[in-house]
């Protein structure tokens, strides 16, 4: 038996939600037992039947961390527990010296720059009695490593995704009027937040539509950020070629990726908050769609410049702006990215290519 500790799990949506249910799912589908333990769901999605069992635990933070390590304990000391993976270090903390093998996995934002001495001291102990680290990218290993003895393997492994549904007749012909004498088409995913580049791509659109009148760009997602992003496009005057979406499913997103000429989110470091690495680029990638991210981040092994797509400095709004307009000028160079991701996101893009990858870290 293998335990997941989490606190981030579906239905919940998020990057590292689909990693850890990603994670659950093809463990099981390997015939490996798995029992997870989860925070409860925060948002409204719907409870989807697993083959293995789900363990929730609310209240407020401290004695819900307190309340799920419990369980974990005695989960091992019932015996059959061969190994955990942690979501993060902060998973791993009140779960160390249980006779099992522990491996951490690591994403980016939950290592600052400059952390106080005390939480310093917190990840370094979190870490140190674990068999491994999993770092989701070569950026996000560099983080870890200060925090990390000789001892602990330190090992990358991007995150991989599911195949993804294809596009539904139906929902696609919905999508019709919206785009109906328009093109190109751009396309965000994400949750809504300054991080993810949203505003320097709305700040791109007047003089990107200088030269494809009918452009069209798509925001899907939701979060705090929407009703500044949505006033930055009337104020950019731009307002008329940008379309929220709002929250959408898994159908409605293969519909929107469907339709789309280019994936565009130049991510950025706000603060301590940065692209770990971005599995929204690689979703893009399994329908043939080429992206555009900020090079700062994981998103550097997410997207390979020039191959899959094209990195840009996210600080520089001429640097943005400049990429789309090359991304869009060259329709061949676009096509073959967007074949090549499409080869990686469908082959070693996959689960089943890197969940044994997952086990030999936990030996």
């Amino acid at each position: 038996m293998i335990l997941i500790a989490t606190q981030n799990f579906p239905p919940d949506r998020g990057g590292i939600e689909n990693l850890m249910g990603g994670l659950a799912d093809n463990l099981a589908a390997a015939g490996v037992p798995v029992e997870v333990y989860a925070d409860r769901v925060r948002g409204e999605g719907v409870l989807l039947p697993r083959d293995y069992r789900v363990h929730r635990f609310g209240g407020a933070r401290p004695w819900r961390r307190r309340r799920k390590a419990r369980a974990i304990r005695a989960a091992v000391q019932s015996g059959g527990v061969t190994g955990i993976f942690a979501d993060s270090w902060k998973s791993s903390e009140l779960i160390a010296g249980l006779g099992v093998p522990v491996v951490v996995l690591a994403h980016g934002m939950e290592f600052p720059h400059k952390p106080s001495g005390g939480k310093r001291e917190r990840i370094r102990k979190a870490l140190a009695s674990t068999r491994a680290v999993i770092a989701n990218s070569s950026y996000t290993a560099s983080l870890v490593q200060p925090y990390v003895g000789a001892g602990v393997p330190l090992t990358i492994i991007n995150p991989p995704i599911d195949p993804q549904p294809e596009p539904e007749p139906q929902q696609v012909a919905a999508l019709r009027p919206l785009v109906a004498g328009r093109g190109p088409v751009l396309m965000t995913l994400a949750r809504l937040e300054p991080r993810k580049g949203v505003d320097a791509v709305i700040a791109a659109l007047a003089e990107i539509r200088k030269e494809y009148p009918n452009l069209l760009y798509i925001i899907a997602g939701g979060g705090d950020d929407r009703a500044r992003l949505e006033k930055l496009a009337v104020e950019q005057g731009v307002a008329d070629c940008v379309h929220f979406a709002g929250m959408v499913d898994d159908g409605q997103k293969a519909a929107l990726f469907s339709l789309a000429d280019l994936f565009v989110m130049p991510a950025r470091r706000e603060g301590d908050s940065v692209e770990g690495f971005g599995i929204v680029y690689r979703e893009a990638g399994w329908y043939g769609v080429p992206a555009l991210a900020g090079r700062e981040g994981g998103a550097a092994d997410a997207v390979i410049d020039g191959q899959t797509g094209l990195l840009c400095d996210a600080d520089s709004q001429a640097d943005v702006t400049a990429h789309i307009l090359r991304l869009l000028s060259d329709e061949a160079a676009r096509r073959r990215m967007g074949e090549n991701a499409a080869e990686l996101a469908r082959n070693s893009g996959q689960w089943r290519a890197s969940v044994q990858r997952f086990l030999q870290a936990l030996g």
